[in-house]
């Protein structure tokens, strides 16, 4: 019983062939082409870096009028 080796062929030919399996499963149920999804990703990116630009814009001008405010009441 603890004698044998265990089959390590088989083990790697049924992962190979799991592999294999999942790779064309994936490609037929791909919801589009490549091209489109690196279109799709392009375009998401695009807005989460214009929206956060857009916030840290806002940010830097709410902590200049802080600035200010301090300025002015350290001034008074």
């Amino acid at each position: 019983m603890f004698g044998r080796k265990p089959p390590i062929g088989k083990y790697m030919l049924m992962f190979a062939l799991g592999v294999v399996t999942g790779a064309a499963v994936a490609l037929l149920y791909a919801p589009m082409t490549g091209r489109k999804m690196q279109k799709k990703v392009g375009d998401v990116t695009d807005k989460v870096i214009d929206a956060t630009d857009k916030v840290l814009d806002k940010m830097e001008e709410k902590v200049e009028n802080m600035q200010h405010f301090v300025k002015k009441i350290a001034n008074a």
